[in-house]
């Protein structure tokens, strides 16, 4: 089908964001077609800003506001977190999950995305280096512990198990998430008792 110039455009860069098939994207570029110039000057304001406002946390690579004197979230930058405790997840939206429940207080590490099962150099797009860099770093490595929170997918087992391999060489403690997690979960869709259930569960 052939669309107007500019709403073909839009349909394209929709269709680039993860979980927005071709037909979603479509819909969606309709329904923002139909809004008003007030909103959609609004929204590409919003869009514009992203790429000045936010930035990626110098530790734990979650999404963070920009400040003048850091580069650090303010999860990394509290005094109130464990500090020897680091939680592997995969995605931004997984740590919002983990917070939603209350019951984490440790601090965390998104990798980026999980590792395919055909990809010819596993974990190199992935913040793994910069883990194991960062635990490297303590004064007294044993005293952390990492959890691996990755989902029960295929990719997502699959990080895990190249996660412990590349930790194996440092005296750090390594746990993953106990049992509740049905094959195929993701995190960010599990629910709180359940995450909350397989954190104190975690072996």
């Amino acid at each position: 089908m052939a669309y107007p110039k500019r709403l073909k455009y839009l349909i394209d860069h929709l269709r680039e964001l993860p979980g927005i098939g071709p037909r979603q994207a479509v819909r969606l570029s309709y329904a923002l077609a139909k809004k008003d110039a007030s909103y959609l000057k609004r929204f590409a304001e919003d869009i514009r800003a992203l790429s000045d406002d936010i930035i990626q946390c110098s530790l734990c690579f979650r999404m963070t506001e920009r400040h003048t004197n850091t580069t650090r979230c303010d999860i990394c930058l509290s005094e109130s977190r464990n500090k020897n405790i680091i939680l592997v997840v995969e995605k931004e939206s997984d740590v919002e999950v983990f917070e939603s429940s209350g019951t984490y207080t440790g601090l965390y590490h998104v990798t980026g995305g999980s590792i395919s099962p055909l990809e010819k150099s596993p974990g190199e797009k992935l913040h793994l280096r910069e883990l194991f860099e960062r635990i490297k770093a303590f004064k007294d490595p044993s005293s952390v512990e990492v959890i691996v929170a990755t989902s029960n997918t295929l990719p997502g087992n699959q990080t895990a198990n190249y996660i412990e391999r590349i930790l194996d060489p440092l005296p750090a403690k390594l746990t993953r998430l106990g049992r509740g997690l049905s094959t195929g979960a993701e995190i960010e869709y599990a629910d709180i008792l359940t995450l909350d259930a397989a954190l104190k569960n975690r072996t």
